[in-house]
């Protein structure tokens, strides 16, 4: 019995980063609709994991950071680039690239 311990242990360890995980996921998906719906474009329904790291904040403390991708449009089938940055479980900065005005 004391064999499974650390065994159990590891998988929720696993189990609360993935939860964690999902949860930064949802919140970036609802920065970059929320950043599409203010600059007038359409977002495309997908959101990519792109990068995970460690990076210093504004106040010098060494922080997770995720960077996820998504697509819009704004007229036409040309699909355009943008990244939301997440700091642990806070939206950092949406970043949404060039585009026709």
């Amino acid at each position: 019995m004391l064999d499974l311990v650390p065994w159990l242990l590891l998988l929720a360890v696993i189990a609360l980063v993935w939860w964690r995980q999902m949860g930064a996921r949802a919140l970036a998906r609802r920065a970059a609709q929320k950043a599409c719906a203010e600059a007038e474009v359409i977002f495309i329904d997908e959101l990519a994991f792109k990068r995970i790291g460690l990076a210093r904040d504004d106040h010098g403390s060494l922080r997770l950071i995720r960077r996820y991708g998504f697509e819009f449009y704004q007229r036409g089938d040309r699909r355009y680039a943008g990244t939301v940055e997440m700091y642990g479980q806070r939206v950092r900065h949406v970043y949404m690239g060039p585009r026709p005005l």
